[in-house]
């Protein structure tokens, strides 16, 4: 699969179009705000730098810039780049700034997925093959009782294969986020679902699992998920910022609306291109990283591996390969590691075409800058 920039990117819509959550418009008029580049210096343990002491073509990012005041494309909420490990661009508009938290949607998945990896590494959890039902005995007895069920797994949680009846994409899907949400008890809504096929066998994106492999991760862990990630992953990254929606039943809401500050944001995808590290400590299992990014099922326009994204942008004819996080309405967190990029969209577009707009936005100005066009 390739991500094609070579059409305008309303031509191509339909194409790039997949909304996976439900909310409104909220996008206030353009106003730019923030640094550019170089970005502030902070103590926040981003060290920075300059698109042109990076190698990056500053005009690129200029030219996004006058394209977006002219109203040729909607604005983002914000846009940071680093490169090299180092904070190279960083900015806001519609009226958010660096101090304001992002609502990252379903991006939320792929850091579930990072702490998922430390749970498994610190044995808190048995393995990726274990059967899910066994370990959510408080559940029990789960209706739609079926031997197919028993076989669920973790790694069917991660890969969106877990055979149940949640398509989030399908109307009439009886797992289908909204009804989640409409009930008393999302993990146990989940559980509860007939079987559609047996476990592994297709790719069908289903919140609800993910929501079920937090509640996984919350039960080994013996503390609840914020707690959790506040103290392996957000706290040894200097986070102090960061709210976890909560879950009906008691749980949290592991597959969406974990809010962040963008600059926050941008180093979780820096942690993943460094293999796990930050500042030179481990947090992530370097495995973990590997095993999440590469492979993967083919889901919509991408291929899918634990709640991580890839896929293949084509830039005047030079493929540059990618794995992201993204959610409704324009949340996207790219890792490009031939490039030693990452680069954060955040966006206001829920349920909109414009949701996909950011990977128009950073094939044609992000990557041609890193790639010295």
């Amino acid at each position: 699969m390739r991500i094609d920039l070579t059409a305008p990117w309303k031509s191509r819509d339909l194409l790039l179009l997949w909304v996976l959550a439900c909310g409104v418009m909220a996008c206030g008029g353009y106003r730019m705000e923030g640094p550019g580049s170089p970005p502030d210096p902070l103590d926040d343990g981003w060290a920075v730098s300059s698109l042109q002491a990076e190698g990056m073509n500053p005009e690129r990012l200029a030219e996004l810039e006058r394209k977006l005041k002219a109203g040729d494309y909607p604005a983002p909420d914000s846009l940071l780049i680093a490169r090299n490990g180092k904070l190279v661009y960083e900015r806001y508009w519609n009226g958010f700034s660096r101090d304001k938290p992002h609502d990252l949607r379903s991006a939320t998945k792929s850091i579930t997925s990072m702490l998922t990896g430390i749970a498994l590494e610190r044995k808190l959890l048995p393995g990726v093959d274990t059967s899910v039902l066994p370990l959510l005995g408080r559940y029990a007895p789960v209706k739609n009782a079926d031997e197919r069920k028993e076989r669920l797994t973790l790694r069917h949680l991660l890969q969106m294969r877990t055979g149940l009846s949640c398509n989030d994409w399908q109307e009439d899907s009886p797992g289908k986020e909204e009804r989640m949400y409409d009930s008393r008890d999302w993990v146990k809504f989940i559980l509860d679902l007939p079987m559609a096929e047996e476990p592994g066998q297709s790719s069908a994106y289903c919140t609800g699992g993910v929501v079920v492999l937090g509640a996984l991760v919350e039960d080994a862990a013996g503390v609840p998920f914020p707690e959790f990630s506040r103290h392996h992953l957000f706290e040894p990254l200097g986070i102090t910022r960061f709210e976890w929606q909560e879950a009906d039943g008691g749980r949290t809401d592991t597959g969406g609306h974990l809010h962040l500050r963008p600059r926050d944001f941008a180093r979780l995808g820096q942690v993943m291109l460094d293999g796990g590290r930050w500042r030179g400590e481990q947090l992530v299992p370097e495995a973990w990283v590997k095993e999440s990014t590469t492979g993967g099922h083919p889901l919509g326009d991408s291929k899918y591996g634990y709640l991580w994204w890839s896929n293949t942008f084509g830039i005047a004819g030079t493929p540059v390969d990618a794995y992201f996080a993204r959610g409704n309405g324009g949340q996207y967190l790219f890792v490009f590691p031939s490039l030693n990029l990452v680069a954060v969209f955040t966006g206001s577009f829920y349920n909109e075409p414009e949701s996909s707009l950011a990977l128009e936005l950073c094939g044609r100005f992000v990557l041609t800058s890193a790639l010295g066009m």
